[in-house]
């Protein structure tokens, strides 16, 4: 499985690293919706997986999700967390993620 990971926490990133090398799928890893958006266009992904808060200076991980599905993606995408609010479920969700994760994460949560 090829996944890509946007996130811009290095103690997060690791974490997600660990988990793919274990089970053999090659992680592109990018800490900004720019940087993601230019791996789409060369390659195509299984999977991608967003933080929600990304910093202040750029979309967060929702807003890119909804841009990804306004502009035609239906890859899978997982979003990432550390606010357990039901508002950020719902936003999500309205956002076009197909799962919600809370941090931290949970090895068994990232696998299904």
């Amino acid at each position: 499985m090829r996944i890509l990971y946007l996130e811009d926490d290095p103690s997060n990133l690791a974490l997600i690293e660990r988990v793919v090398q274990l089970h053999n799928d090659e992680l592109v890893t990018v800490t900004n919706p720019e940087e993601a958006l230019s791996q789409l266009e060369v390659g195509l992904f299984d999977l991608i997986i967003t933080d929600i808060q990304l910093g202040l200076d750029v979309m967060d991980g929702l807003d890119f999700t909804a841009y990804l599905r306004d502009n035609g993606l239906d890859t899978p995408i997982v979003s990432i967390t550390a606010y357990d609010f039901d508002e950020y479920h719902r936003r999500s969700e309205e956002a076009g993620t197909n799962y919600h994760i809370v941090k931290p994460v949970a090895i068994g949560d990232l696998m299904a």
